[in-house]
């Protein structure tokens, strides 16, 4: 009977109320990151996730790191491909000759195959195709890559790919 009690009384404290507790307490102080950094359009319709990269295949907007996991988020990982791997390089080389690879950052997949960001030397490699695609001026939109960089944790500035191209569709719509 002290064991029945027992675990009744633990799972209500820890399988409900705790949870409960954390939930609310992380919808009060932190709403946007609790509810998965969601991006909204301004046709109020979610677009998806500042967290997530997603494919962009067209001229006209800046393209996410090739994935290894096909953006997929279930499932998803790097390729744990090592930098002596000659897949790693036939990739590379794939990329390459596909045109994909505007610059040396854009040879290689994703590390955890949904990466939202890229280092700013790789966004600014594909201003000139994107400013032709939605003819504009390369300047002012090497200036707009610019403001959205963020500095990197122990690396290069990066800029979140899909927020980038939110902005363009916003500043094409206005």
């Amino acid at each position: 009977m002290i064991a029945i009690r027992t675990l009744l009384t633990l799972t209500l404290l820890l399988g409900v109320a705790y949870p409960l507790t954390v939930t609310l307490l992380a919808q009060l102080a932190f709403p946007w990151q609790a509810n998965g950094s969601q991006l909204i359009n301004r046709d109020n319709q979610l677009v998806g996730s500042a967290l997530l990269a997603q494919p962009f295949t067209k001229a006209a907007y800046f393209h996410s790191r090739p994935s290894a996991s096909a953006h997929a988020t279930l499932g998803g990982g790097g390729s744990n491909l090592g930098m002596s791997s000659p897949q790693r390089s036939e990739f590379a080389q794939q990329q390459a000759a596909a045109g994909q690879g505007h610059s040396p950052t854009m040879l290689t997949r994703s590390g955890s195959g949904v990466d939202p960001q890229l280092p700013l030397d790789a966004v600014l490699a594909q201003v000139a195709r994107v400013a032709q695609a939605r003819q504009l001026d390369p300047e002012q939109l090497t200036e707009l890559v610019k403001s959205r960089a963020q500095a990197g944790i122990l690396g290069p500035q990066i800029v979140n790919i899909l927020e980038l191209n939110l902005v363009l569709d916003k500043e094409k719509d206005a």
